[in-house]
């Protein structure tokens, strides 16, 4: 099933500037490497003038769950908190698996009337 593992944050913790700058780095080397073992799409990054930002990769779920579960991603997954304000990591569904949810939705939607 296509999945996206998004990761959104509101800006870094004051006086954590610095590590929240490597973190991000640590996050793309990761997160890059599964990419280039077929685990995932490679990682991307984006950011707003403002300073929020997201980081997010795309592929199956059942393997992004498999490799979010790892002690190396659950240890980056902490860092991410301690570390951004606002840290928040989600599952979504992608392509043809968020249209099978918006017909589930319906359906479900249909049925309690």
């Amino acid at each position: 099933m296509q999945s996206a593992m998004v990761v959104t944050w509101t800006q870094p913790i004051p006086g954590r500037e610095e590590k929240a700058l490597a973190y991000g780095a640590e996050v793309m080397e990761f997160w890059g490497k599964r990419a280039s073992e077929g685990k995932c799409s490679p990682p991307e990054m984006f950011f707003s003038e403002r300073g929020t930002g997201l980081w997010m990769v795309k592929g199956d779920r059942d393997t992004l769950l498999q490799v979010h579960d790892s002690d190396e991603a659950r240890l980056l997954t902490l860092k991410g908190e301690l570390l951004l304000e606002g840290f928040c990591l989600d599952f979504f569904y992608a392509g043809d698996a968020a249209a099978d949810y918006m017909t589930r939705y319906a359906t479900a939607l249909s049925t309690i009337g």
